[in-house]
C-alpha cells in the first residue's frame, strides 16, 4: 500500500494541494502499521492537479490533503486512489503514521463551500490548473 502528501519545497505537509511543490510517497504495511519507506518525489507534471494519473501509476492508492478541489478530487478517483481531505498540517510522517493508527481527524476542506477564495485563476498560489472545476 502507498500513501502519498503533498510537500513543500521544504518538505513539510503542504496544506493545499494546488500549491505543492512535490509529492511524498510512503510505502506501509497497513496490518503492521509500519511505514517501509518513504520516497519524496517530483511529479513531471509542474501542475499538482495533473499528477493524479501519474501518483496512480506509481501505485499510490491513498492520498492525504488539506484542501483539494473537487475536480482534483475527480481525478484522483479516477486514477483509483482515495483522497482524505481537510487534513490539518503536521510532520509528513505523523500524518501517515495517524493514519495507519485510524486516529487521523480530517476536518472540513479548504477547497469546498465557496468560503476559500482562489483569486483570478483558480488559486491564491499563482498556479492556473483549474483544481477547483468540475
Amino acid at each position: 500500500m502507498i500513501i502519498a502528501l503533498p510537500l513543500t519545497e521544504n518538505d513539510e505537509f503542504s496544506p493545499h494541494f494546488g500549491a505543492a511543490a512535490k509529492a511524498a510517497l510512503f510505502e506501509v504495511d497497513p496490518a503492521a502499521r509500519m511505514i517501509l519507506r518513504t520516497t519524496p518525489v517530483v511529479p513531471l507534471e509542474p501542475e499538482p492537479c495533473g499528477w493524479a494519473s501519474w501518483l496512480g501509476a506509481q501505485g499510490v492508492t491513498h492520498f492525504l490533503a488539506g484542501g483539494m478541489g473537487r475536480g482534483a478530487q475527480q481525478r484522483m478517483a479516477e486514477a483509483g486512489i482515495l483522497v482524505t481531505v481537510g487534513v490539518a498540517p503536521a510532520a509528513p510522517v505523523s500524518l501517515v503514521q495517524a493514519f495507519l493508527d485510524g486516529s487521523l481527524a480530517a476536518g472540513a476542506n479548504a477547497c469546498e463551500g465557496g468560503h476559500h477564495e482562489h483569486g483570478e485563476h483558480g488559486h491564491e498560489h499563482g498556479h492556473h490548473c483549474g483544481c477547483g472545476s468540475h
